[in-house]
């Protein structure tokens, strides 16, 4: 299997995607471990609402199994837990030759779908803006005061100022971006909300065709083209910034 070095962007947004799991580390060896799934779990049940024994709780309880335990066979064979260079690794491997979620192994393919039903409280089939700043500050930790701004920008450039709502088949297209996307120009960046860029604020379009005319969502990531403004002074310095609650 080919490899690839990972971006100093990439290993920002792929770090903070295993403090996602890890926050809830149940012995704080800052590795994730199967034995955090149930925390992880809690912390889902929590924010949802999801009683436990719920056909949508055991769906997304098998998904993150399936996940946790598959992590642990590929990173490193026998192992019961994986630190963050060992988590590095992996996507190094995982991410060469993928520009959709349908290029990623079954294992990964059902994380957006089972995060997006997660954020999706109304069930209504798209996540709008009240959802996404919910599950900014009650799943994320991004401060109150911060993320009426953030979620009204974040929403913007995930639905291309309105024009395409924020459904499954879109958001497989932008969680795609977060794993691959290289630099900080992309809606990927707002899966998690967690970064702030200290550069002018970069517009892009979402190429695709009407709604109705998508026979393979999936497939669609392959026409998302960004056409990017470079920032108005070429040394401009790209500041990450991580919201999380303490």
């Amino acid at each position: 299997m080919s490899s690839m070095e990972l971006s100093p962007f990439q290993k920002e947004k792929l770090q903070y995607y295993f403090n996602f799991f890890v926050f809830s580390d149940s012995d704080g060896n800052g590795s994730l471990e199967l034995s955090d799934l149930n925390g992880f779990m809690q912390e889902i049940y929590s924010f949802t609402g999801w009683d436990p024994d719920s056909q949508k709780a055991r769906e997304c309880y098998e998904v993150h199994e399936c996940f946790f335990a598959t992590l642990m066979e590929k990173a490193d064979k026998g192992a019961n837990h994986i630190n963050l260079n060992k988590w590095y690794r992996l996507w190094e491997q995982l991410i060469p030759g993928c520009t959709t979620m349908s290029n990623f192994p079954i294992w990964l393919i059902l994380l957006p779908k089972s995060l997006f039903r997660i954020i999706d409280k109304n069930e209504d089939g798209k996540i709008d803006h009240k959802e996404l700043a919910n599950f900014y500050v009650q799943f994320v930790g991004i401060a109150q005061g911060n993320v009426d701004d953030l979620v009204d920008y974040a929403m913007e450039q995930m639905t291309d100022y309105g024009r395409y709502p924020l459904t499954l088949a879109s958001y497989n297209q932008i969680f795609a971006n977060f794993l691959i996307g290289r630099t900080p120009y992309g809606p990927g960046r707002f899966i998690f909300g967690c970064f702030e860029h200290m550069v002018q604020r970069t517009g892009y379009t979402l190429i695709q065709g009407p709604p109705e005319n998508i026979q393979d969502p999936l497939a669609e990531f392959k026409k998302l083209q960004i056409a990017q403004h470079s920032p108005s002074t070429p040394n401009s310095i790209v500041k990450v910034k991580f919201f999380r609650a303490a």
